[in-house]
């Protein structure tokens, strides 16, 4: 994964997955279908993460059989992960509010604020370092997906509240050891962001994700007329295909963009004369 040019977050991630899955069943080395199977069915896992940790699963014995480790694949017949099209489902501005105002820590409403502000994901929020914001350009630099740096302006609606975080360290420091720091060192996980959030969320009596915030993002956006182009790139989306994948309409907004075809005259008869 290394050569891949994988970033360390994502390889130790990988390997924190496998080593889960041979406490959990067998050594990798002996491991069978059946109970990689039986493993993954007891997973709570969303259907993309399922998707995804049966490619894992796939890649990784076939690096096995490669190397003359095993002889055999047991992932290489793992059913078929059916996917589940999720309709786009952002926050509106008005449960954002409701969300701010639940009696959340300050800590949580800047994670609110970063993930519909700037539209950071959950492990681009968890990772935010003082020294990672240009206080003179109000300007704050993250590394996404693939490891792709990014320098993001920072909203004036926003700024008051990077005014009051730390200048140095992280903005949310791990409390308790996770599987990346030892406990009163680095930084909280993303999962930990997530979890906070979608606490904060059902306190609120709101039916959304975490994600869903970041949805906002994109639609607001959409909504005050921004160009498509602008908001892939604000989403930091490689393709305009998984930007649109975020966008909720609402019912007048597709009103309008029908009343804006052109209108043809619908003649009273069809003027054929009938047969003798």
């Amino acid at each position: 994964m290394a050569s891949e040019g994988r970033s360390s977050r994502t390889v130790s991630e990988r390997m924190y997955f496998f080593q889960k899955l041979a406490r959990e069943t067998s050594a990798l080395t002996v491991v069978t279908r059946q109970q990689l199977i039986h493993w993954t069915g007891a997973q709570e896992w969303s259907h993309s993460t399922r998707a995804h940790n049966r490619s894992a699963l796939y890649v990784f014995f076939t690096w096995m059989q490669d190397e003359d480790i095993r002889l055999d694949n047991p992932a290489a017949r793992l059913p078929k992960v059916k996917t589940r099209k999720r309709e786009p489902n952002p926050f509106s501005v008005e449960e954002i509010q409701t969300l701010l105002n639940s009696g959340i820590y300050s800590k949580t409403r800047a994670m609110v604020a970063l993930h519909y502000y700037l539209g950071l994901r959950v492990s681009e929020i968890s990772r935010v370092h003082g020294n990672d914001v240009n206080w003179d350009r109000k300007m704050l630099t993250t590394v996404g997906k693939g490891t792709k740096l990014a320098r993001l302006p920072v909203p004036e609606a926003a700024w008051p509240l990077f005014l009051a975080m730390p200048r140095t360290g992280y903005w949310f420091p791990n409390r308790a050891a996770n599987r990346l720091w030892p406990a009163g060192e680095g930084h909280i996980l993303g999962n930990s962001v997530s979890d906070l959030l979608a606490q904060a969320i059902r306190r609120a009596g709101l039916d959304h994700r975490p994600h869903d915030l970041r949805a906002a993002t994109a639609t607001e956006m959409h909504s005050a007329g921004v160009s498509a182009f602008t908001i892939q790139k604000a989403m930091r989306h490689s393709n305009m295909d998984t930007t649109t994948r975020y966008l909720g309409l609402t019912v007048e907004q597709v009103r309008d963009g029908i009343s804006t075809l052109p209108s043809v005259t619908m003649p009273q008869r069809s003027g054929r004369k009938r047969a003798a």
